[in-house]
């Protein structure tokens, strides 16, 4: 989703937030600031790119056919930011640099409305953590090395921190099917781990979220139509919602309890307009104007991965380059995501416009004898589709691929 033009939209962005506070908002180098200007002027200059330390080994929000995707590049920015006068008075300059640490202060957490605007290219309003701006103490020596370096006249300065801007790695993760069975565990008690009752805590607490039909194996994304189960702790109420966000949407989408809800397990529903990829879903109990006059409270947020179904899969003849035409349709997608088709090891971007109940259209590379079964997944903002039938709740969960997500090699 981001792009290597992350760091520009940052900078951007920040330059648009400072404008109200000086006529010119430049990013140069401190000797190249002042250049020809003479009016009131601030200089945002970008000195140091570091790596994130929370999200350098951390796996990324994602799920993968073949486990685990190449993580993001994870950077910090630390910014130098210096007001200039209009005359050789510094008190304008010193109303100017408070005046734009005031916007700073107010505009911690950068909108992801203003990236879009600066440079939507460049994804950073799309990845899952935002991007916030700390301001950060240098010392004497630390700004004195600075300026030094540039060899020019020391001005009153402030630093900045953004963090964390996420860039994301053009290398194709590795693309397998996920393993149905692994030993001799029963298929009915995949993915429920054993833990020891945790003792009731005030103040309601989420811990996990899977799909109900699943039996609590948290390795599948929710699909349109699934039943959710969000587990914690002090989730009773009299009004008891979910709150599902996703960085596509401009507002929230809602859902209410089901009945069988408890103080440990909230059930509700996917919204069916909630676009596939990495959401994040939250609990709140109570409603501000209802007629028990609750408080509202909000529990914290959990990633909720969400994948498109599939459907009509169709694979043209093989060419005499190996490729052949391989149209599929999804349920849901949002306008400009990223789609890819996972097919025998390797990904494939669209060969035209992708849309939502639509036929898509892919190149693949043809690898195998004919007749052969080939399964296939589609992989949207980082979440791939499920290549299982649906789960019978009658039935252990299934163990084969569903062969309505399966094409036959010509």
């Amino acid at each position: 989703m981001s792009t290597g033009q992350a760091i520009a939209a940052v900078t951007q962005a920040i330059q648009s937030l400072l404008l109200p506070a000086a006529p010119l908002v430049s990013a140069r180098t401190p000797d190249q600031a002042r250049g020809t200007a003479g009016g009131q002027q601030l200089n945002l200059f970008l000195y140091d790119v570091s790596p994130n330390p929370s999200w350098r080994n951390q796996e990324p929000p994602g799920r993968s056919a073949g486990g685990s995707l190449h993580p993001p590049l994870a950077v910090d920015l630390r910014y130098l930011l210096t007001a200039y006068s209009d005359t050789d008075d510094e008190a304008p300059a010193h109303a100017v640099l408070g005046e734009a640490m005031r916007i700073l202060h107010d505009g911690a957490v950068l909108a992801r409305d203003l990236l879009r605007g600066v440079l939507e290219a460049a994804g950073v309003h799309l990845q899952p953590d935002s991007v916030r701006l700390t301001p950060q103490h240098l010392g004497s020596g630390e700004l004195s090395t600075l300026w030094s370096a540039f060899q020019t006249s020391y001005r009153l300065s402030v630093a900045y921190q953004a963090s964390v801007v996420l860039i994301d790695t053009t290398t194709p993760p590795p693309v397998a099917l996920p393993v149905l069975r692994r030993g001799g565990i029963d298929p009915r008690r995949q993915g429920r781990p054993e833990s020891p009752p945790v003792a009731a805590v005030p103040g309601p607490l989420l811990e996990r979220v899977t799909v109900r039909a699943w039996r609590g194996n948290a390795a599948f994304p929710a699909r349109t139509g699934d039943g959710l189960v969000i587990e914690g702790r002090g989730l009773a109420a009299t009004t008891v919602r979910a709150r599902f966000d996703h960085p596509r949407l401009t507002a929230p989408l809602w859902a209410a309890a089901a009945p069988g809800s408890t103080a440990e397990r909230v059930l509700t529903a996917l919204p069916d307009d909630l676009p596939p990829g990495l959401a994040t879903v939250t609990v709140a109990l109570g409603t501000p104007d209802g007629p028990d006059r609750d408080v509202v409270t909000v529990s914290n947020s959990l990633p909720l991965p969400v994948a498109v179904r599939l459907s009509s899969p169709v694979l043209g003849p093989r060419q005499a380059d190996g490729t052949a035409c391989l149209t599929v349709r999804c349920d849901r997608l949002a306008a400009d995501q990223d789609v890819r088709l996972l097919f025998q090891g390797a990904q494939y971007p669209p060969t035209g416009k992708a849309a939502a109940g639509a036929d898509i259209a892919f190149g693949p590379r043809l690898s195998g004898p004919a007749g052969t079964a080939a399964t296939l997944l589609l992989r949207v903002d980082g979440v791939d589709s499920v290549p299982l039938p649906d789960p019978d709740p009658a039935q252990p969960l299934p163990t084969g691929f569903d062969p309505a997500q399966q094409v036959v090699l010509t």
